[in-house]
């Protein structure tokens, strides 16, 4: 046992001490190429969060769960023109009073404790930008998170924080009356002869729109896919099952701009689908959903307000509060899903000027009350579910400034 702890001990250094020498090389080296380069620009950003999240969650739908801990992010950025920029650092995510994290797939409702395991989650960043025109852009590498602009059926934003960055190819363009964003988020690669599945993720999210002096009309379009395959298996013969899932949605939404003084109302209904092809692995393969939400967004809060209902639907991204399928029960389905949710936010900028919002306090709070349903078990008994209410509480200090190197 004390041999055990005394290499763990050891690993734990060695780690650390990897850790620096790679970050100095990297900023030594970065330094050195951007002189030698005679550039303009080189940038650090320094983004990331500090957060407690609470999530009082009780029954057979979602677990409850604590996040206390930060997400930080140091990038150096080195603009080689108007059209080209790298941005190379590291994601590190840390919750306090963990020894080690588990080797975990996006594809899981909750990260896992494994016997695979690491004394820290450290993850390089690295991203290319090339602004084609002003209004096509190409991402390779990370992509930049959050930013896909999805109702929460189908992204959950505690991803934000707790999830690992998106990495693979985005596309986005934008000019007025469309924006469209497209991304491959690569999860799982594999070698030749490889015993496991590839894994990865595919989204679009597009808006059409026409504004009309202070309101706005748009037609929102979303679709996201997760496929599991790959050919480079230990042999042809037995070659692993591929299963590919998909969710859409699709709506009519309006914004009202100054609805009061400093603040706009955002309306809009999705209709969304489930399906899922190939080797199911639940007990249904299509599903759909109807989500309609109110938004009243101010200068530094926002309120919102919203509906689902659901049939046989599995959001793969989005929060378990909406599924039909059990995140901690395994087997047990609904035959219906019906939640209320009223979600309440606020930021607090210590700096006064418009335009400086590179660190801010935020208190947020969401409340899901669960309408009557009716559970089936994976033994085929019922179980009937009467009113209840989950809620969620959280505060974060988020902050991403800038400093200008060279």
């Amino acid at each position: 046992m004390q041999t055990f702890v005394l290499q763990r001990l050891k690993a734990h250094k060695a780690t650390r001490l990897a850790i620096f020498v790679s970050l100095l090389l990297t900023f030594h080296f970065s330094a050195f190429t951007l002189k030698a380069q005679d550039t303009n620009t080189v940038l650090l950003h320094i983004d990331g969060s500090t957060f407690f999240i609470d999530n009082e969650y009780f029954g057979d739908r979602v677990r409850g769960y604590t996040l206390p801990g930060f997400v930080l992010q140091p990038k150096v950025e080195y603009r080689l023109s108007d059209k080209v920029s790298l941005k190379g650092g590291f994601h590190w995510l840390n919750y306090w009073g963990a020894r080690n994290y588990p080797v975990t797939s996006a594809y899981d409702a909750y990260p896992r404790y494994d016997s695979i395991s690491r004394p820290m989650h450290l993850l390089p960043w690295l991203q290319a930008r090339i602004d084609f025109t002003p209004k096509l852009t190409l991402l390779l590498g990370c992509l930049d998170n959050g930013d896909h602009h999805l109702p929460m059926p189908l992204y959950n934003y505690e991803r934000a924080v707790v999830g690992d960055p998106e990495a693979g190819l985005e596309l986005k363009f934008s000019t007025p009356g469309l924006e469209m964003d497209f991304w491959t988020d690569w999860r799982e690669f594999i070698w030749y002869r490889s015993p496991i599945l590839e894994r990865f993720t595919m989204g679009f999210s597009g808006k059409l729109y026409n504004d009309f002096g202070r309101w706005t009309l748009y037609l929102p379009l979303h679709f996201i896919a997760q496929h599991e395959g790959g050919q480079s298996m230990a042999d042809a013969a037995d070659s692993l099952p591929n299963n590919s899932n998909f969710n859409a949605a699709a709506g009519l939404g309006i914004i009202m701009y100054e609805f009061t003084d400093h603040s706009h109302l955002d309306f809009s209904c999705h209709a969304m689908l489930y399906h899922q092809h190939k080797n199911p692995t639940v007990p249904f393969t299509k599903g759909w959903g109807i989500y309609p939400e109110v938004k009243l967004i101010g200068d530094h809060w926002s309120f919102l307000a919203s509906y689902w209902y659901g049939k046989d639907f599995v959001p793969l991204m989005g929060s378990w509060h909406f599924s039909n399928l059990s995140a901690n029960t395994a087997g047990l389905t609904f035959d219906r899903t019906r939640v209320i949710t009223l979600s309440a936010r606020w930021n607090w900028s210590p700096f006064d000027k418009p335009g400086h919002s590179s660190c801010f306090l935020t208190l947020h709070g969401t409340l899901y009350h669960y309408l009557p349903s009716t559970g089936t078990s994976a033994d085929g008994a019922t179980h009937e579910y009467d009113h209840r209410n989950q809620f969620t509480i959280g505060v974060a200090f988020n902050f991403a400034p800038t400093i200008t190197l060279f």
